[in-house]
């Protein structure tokens, strides 16, 4: 082979592998945010649990504060 046409041949071979591995980052980037997306909707869900799970506590304390207190005031109105 002449060595114009392997110089050639590594160029185009050389073009081509850059060209994939460009093609490549750009697919791994595109899953990454389609990730990040999904991700970041499930970090909401779990921040909107957590608050209707705080907000629940609070009103299972209060009931059990009310509870506590019933006793009592039903003892004092002898």
């Amino acid at each position: 082979m002449k060595s114009r046409t392997k110089v050639a041949l590594s160029t185009i071979a050389f073009a081509t592998v850059i060209s994939l591995q460009s093609y490549i980052l750009y697919q791994q980037n595109q899953a990454n945010k389609t990730v990040q997306v999904k991700v970041n909707k499930l970090q909401n869900q779990i921040d909107q649990t957590s608050k209707a799970n705080q907000e629940l506590l609070s009103k299972i304390e209060r009931l059990e504060s009310n509870l506590e207190l019933k006793p009592r005031s039903l003892l004092s109105m002898n």
